[in-house]
């Protein structure tokens, strides 16, 4: 299995759950993406491109020699993911999306109303340093807290590698040039591509996820025999909230890829 994390600095570490597979004998590789944790961070928007990112996810899979694999990806890694299935779907074994989206426009969309529904304060709080680029003030992090355990990781303790991830996206939003991601997609909208996909597809949600339902319900109705799976109590990082159950779940549905 290779890992994709999702963007705007998330790291590797999003995704070490998926590490508990190796108890049951797969292989799982997960790498930080160009710009994020311990890789590089040339400056300059040609090495960002979504093109390029779906390269460097092909030739990481060939220079490791890892033959057809199945393919994760979280959030922003899910986006991606499906584009390098719709490029390189004999690379595939599986594909498997969780809290991704086909459309960036409508993610954009359902997540202003998601921000909507925040206490007045809150919102008024992250605009205003946001538009200040000031990333680390206390006042910041206080009110983007409440976003992030919201709708990020609902557990009441975090583990230290979620808690990490705070640090590690704010350090990419103070040296990585602002708006890189949304001009990767910009008018990114693959909805329409989705039934080329053929691929073994599991799409999995949380209830309160970052990423809407209305932008991950498109994924199962357009991949042809998709499988969703909804955790009712989970919301961006269900790996980490409900982590026996999630591995699992990946684990059941790769026994059934591989039985077929």
């Amino acid at each position: 299995m290779l890992g994709l994390h999702g963007g705007d600095g998330c790291t590797l570490d999003s995704l070490l759950p998926l590490a508990d597979l190796v108890q049951f004998g797969y292989r799982v590789v997960l790498y930080d993406q160009l710009g994020c944790g311990r890789s590089e961070r040339p400056r300059g928007a040609k090495y960002y491109t979504e093109g390029r990112a779906v390269e460097e996810v092909e030739e990481l899979r060939k220079a490791l020699r890892l033959g057809p694999i199945h393919l994760f990806g979280n959030s922003y890694g899910g986006a991606l993911a499906l584009d390098v299935a719709l490029r390189y779907q004999s690379s595939l074994r599986s594909l498997l999306v969780s809290s991704g989206f086909a459309n960036l426009s409508l993610l954009v969309e359902e997540q202003r109303r998601l921000f909507s529904r925040l206490p007045k304060g809150i919102r008024e709080t992250i605009v205003k340093y946001e538009a200040r680029g000031d990333f680390t003030n206390p006042r910041y992090l206080a009110a983007l807290d409440v976003w992030w355990r919201k709708h990020s990781c609902r557990l009441r303790v975090w583990p230290y590698e979620v808690h990490h991830l705070g640090e590690t996206r704010l350090d990419y939003m103070v040296h990585v040039p602002q708006g890189l991601m949304k001009k990767r997609l910009k008018g990114w909208d693959i909805t329409n591509r989705l039934g080329e996909i053929d691929a073994p597809c599991l799409i999995i949600t949380g209830k309160y996820d970052a990423v809407p339902a209305k932008c991950v319900e498109p994924l199962h109705r357009g991949i042809h025999g998709s499988r969703l799976v909804v955790f009712p109590d989970g919301s961006h990082l269900q790996m980490w909230e409900d982590r026996v159950r999630f591995v699992e779940i990946v684990r059941d549905f790769l026994k059934r890829v591989s039985a077929s």
